[in-house]
């Protein structure tokens, strides 16, 4: 039986990526009870499928409805079982057990509310960081995130952002990744993971290789590809 919550989430994703009219299904997003929220999303699969929907849909609801680059990050204008959360409260505080956004992910952030700390994944996935920016592909493989499927679809959409996002350079041996590998570096198990995991999918040995980090303004970038 599909899970209520998830199923809500991924129905406002999809008609935020219409660009059709949300405000029915927002108005059900804030008059949830905060205690049947937390009851129906009490596994880390459930808790990442409705968040990481959420998130995606309200970036493109914002970006729609205000105009801004990355202040809309920060503008609480997210309504949920009658509280209100930011982006960077569902990244930072929610699917990412709240920490702080800048400190590479070594810093907890112990002034998030109570509620945030209830509704957080028990264990830091860094799949999560590719599924958040996974509409800024141009090729979209994955429409919603659905609980089922969750765990393939985060490999996929990390996979495919890694293939899309990294730049070779065989005569000086270096490899270009997205500047946020560095930003959330902890979450990823630092440099060493991170070069394990493009030798994963890449399928070739890149022990010689240096890692640099590249630069890139994810609200422009996002328009830009729409």
């Amino acid at each position: 039986m599909k899970n209520y919550y998830t199923t809500l989430s991924e129905e406002i994703l999809s008609v935020a990526k219409s660009g059709k009219d949300t405000v029915t299904l927002q108005r059900q997003l804030f008059y949830i009870r905060q205690a049947k929220l937390e009851q129906s999303l009490n596994t880390d699969e459930l808790k990442k499928t409705f968040w990481i929907n959420i998130y995606n849909a309200f970036y493109l609801i914002t970006l729609k409805e205000t105009k801004l680059g990355k202040e809309i990050f920060n503008l609480k204008r997210i309504k949920i079982a009658r509280a209100v959360f930011s982006l960077n409260d569902i990244e930072h505080g929610i699917l990412r057990k709240y920490k702080f956004r800048i400190g590479y992910g070594y810093i907890t952030n112990p002034f998030y509310s109570n509620f945030i700390k209830t509704l957080a994944v028990n264990k830091v996935d860094y799949r999560i960081h590719f599924a958040l920016r996974s509409l800024e592909l141009e090729k979209k493989t994955i429409d919603c995130f659905d609980c089922e499927e969750i765990e393939n679809q985060l490999t996929v959409v990390t996979n495919d952002f890694i293939r899309l996002e990294t730049e070779f350079d065989h005569e000086s041996k270096t490899i270009r990744v997205s500047a946020f590998l560095l930003s959330y570096l902890r979450d990823f198990g630092g440099k060493k993971t991170v070069k394990n995991l493009l030798e994963t999918i890449f399928e070739r040995d890149l022990k010689e290789y240096k890692l640099r980090f590249k630069t890139y303004k994810r609200t422009e970038k996002l328009l830009q590809v729409s």
